[in-house]
């Protein structure tokens, strides 16, 4: 446990809306960290009245610094009120249905390594529930890992790290901001500019749960075509950092076409069993040609004729004498 008064001030930004009981759940996480000091900076982005007192009352000894905007102004803007508000050395996130474990700022911000980075990240486990209808108590029904060294192509490729997972240097951060213009990945658009900066620093320790709720009705929810339009607009943005070694690599390891050679495999060996097949079959067509072929030689032989007449003489005569021998 790190409680000392030596240590750098984190402060952790909490983007939220509508949702003042998840948020609670979230911000007793931020205050059984272990480690000390920590603001929070709360920035409402247009939601429902909140009851300052009781959240200051979660947190004790961790200073709240609270925003309200009036209107929602999306995640971005959000995100960026909280960072030029934030007065920590370090910066980290976390959305209001989401939760760290105790030891979560500890890991990042004290790491012995920490002064040759101005990132550092850690293990999230994403977890699919089904809540209750108060919204807290709720069933799991699925769990993800992600955990995965620092890789800065597999960063222009796909958003593999959750912003949860994350502490900044808050220098670093107030230069880069977030991309107001990004309804949706503007945490991926900000790694990836943050990435031609700096290197990021994995520590492979589990130290948060990134919820994933069904069934319930969650601020940020988005339409897979909006996904889709705003991860084309990631691409399109960051298109001149795409080498053709990286490209290559990206249909090199295609799961699609991973499938695909799979199949391609699959239909090759069965057609070579099915083509030995027939190979045996057109020998087997082969033998009872040549067999009916040698019967009916056989067949129109004068001895064959002798023997067929003896056949029919002894049948005839076992009707005659049936107790004959």
């Amino acid at each position: 446990m790190s409680r000392s008064t030596n240590n750098p001030l984190v402060s952790i930004i909490v983007r939220t809306k509508d949702r003042p009981e998840l948020l609670k759940r979230a911000l007793q996480s931020i205050a059984a960290q272990t480690y000390r000091p920590i603001e929070v900076v709360l920035v409402n982005d247009g939601g429902c009245q909140l009851d300052v007192n009781e959240l200051e009352g979660i947190f004790k000894d961790i200073t709240l610094n609270y925003i309200r905007l009036e209107n929602n102004t999306g995640r971005a803007h959000a995100g960026n009120v909280g960072i030029e508000n934030a007065k920590g050395e370090f910066i980290g996130f976390l959305d209001d249905d989401d939760e760290y474990y105790p030891e979560h700022v500890e890991t990042l911000a004290l790491f012995p390594e920490r002064d040759d980075y101005q990132i550092a990240y850690s293990v999230v486990e994403m977890v699919e529930k089904t809540p209750d209808g108060d919204g807290l108590t709720s069933e799991v029904n699925n769990r993800v890992l992600f955990a995965k060294d620092f890789s800065y192509e597999d960063l222009l490729v796909w958003n593999y790290i959750p912003l949860i997972s994350l502490l900044f240097a808050s220098g670093l951060l107030k230069d880069l901001l977030f991309d107001e213009s990004f309804e949706l990945f503007e945490d991926w658009d900000l790694l990836i500019r943050a990435a031609d900066k700096t290197r990021f620093y994995f520590i492979n320790k589990k130290t948060s749960t990134y919820n994933q709720w069904s069934g319930m009705q969650i601020a940020f929810r988005s339409s897979s075509e909006k996904v889709k339009e705003a991860a084309i607009r990631i691409y399109s943005k960051h298109l001149n950092r795409f080498t053709p070694e990286l490209i290559y690599r990206c249909v090199a390891d295609n799961p699609e076409k991973q499938e695909m050679e799979k199949l391609r495999e699959t239909i090759r060996t069965k057609g070579e069993t099915i083509k030995s097949n027939v190979q045996k079959m057109g020998y087997l067509e082969t033998r009872i040609l040549e067999m009916e072929t040698a019967l009916s030689t056989i067949v129109g032989t004068r001895g064959w004729r002798y023997l067929e007449k003896y056949r029919r003489l002894r049948d005839k005569s076992k009707r005659l004498f049936p107790f004959s021998r």
